[in-house]
């Protein structure tokens, strides 16, 4: 898990990073940047084949989705802001969904990782669910979904796995 938290973080801050750092945050943009950071998640699920499947097959599958989704709603004239939204809905959930599950059987050293990145990631389903979000409120709210999945799993990667290499370092 240490590795894919670490390139999972690197690709979280990285788009956060351009979100907030960029001046046009229109629903293009954050459109755009969502696609690369779920084409980012699926390159990194196929070329990583160290671990076990279920801990790239089903991430790496709703990222494809999610860009595929992307790129069809980038080209096609239709309600872009409400695309925009369902679509970081399905990948904040869809992730969400998946850490939950994943945590009912995981290590115990990484189950609370796993439930605090599924909370993080259900509770921006709600926001872009619920919430009357305009364009700027949007983008900025998957920056920050981004920036703040970022941290939690660069600090997961970097946290000692159990108290023996604690003592040891």
């Amino acid at each position: 898990m240490r590795l894919a938290n670490s390139v999972r973080a690197a690709i979280f801050a990285t788009g956060s990073a351009f979100l907030i750092f960029y001046q046009d945050h229109s629903v293009e943009v954050g459109m755009m940047v969502l696609l690369i950071v779920t084409a980012a998640l699926v390159v990194s699920g196929v070329l990583t084949k160290k671990y076990s499947a279920k801990e790239y097959l089903i991430p790496t599958a709703l990222s494809g989705v999610v860009a595929v989704l992307t790129l069809v709603f980038l080209v096609v004239e239709n309600d872009r802001p409400f695309s925009f939204r369902a679509l970081v809905f399905v990948f904040a959930v869809g992730m969400a969904v998946y850490e939950f599950a994943l945590s009912r059987k995981a290590n115990p050293d990484d189950v609370l990782e796993l439930r605090i990145a599924a909370g993080i990631g259900l509770l921006t389903g709600l926001v872009f669910s619920l919430a009357p979000l305009d364009v700027g409120n949007a983008v900025g709210f998957l920056s920050a979904y981004l920036a703040i999945s970022a941290v939690q799993r660069a600090v997961w990667a970097a946290t000692p796995t159990n108290g023996k290499k604690s003592d040891n370092a």
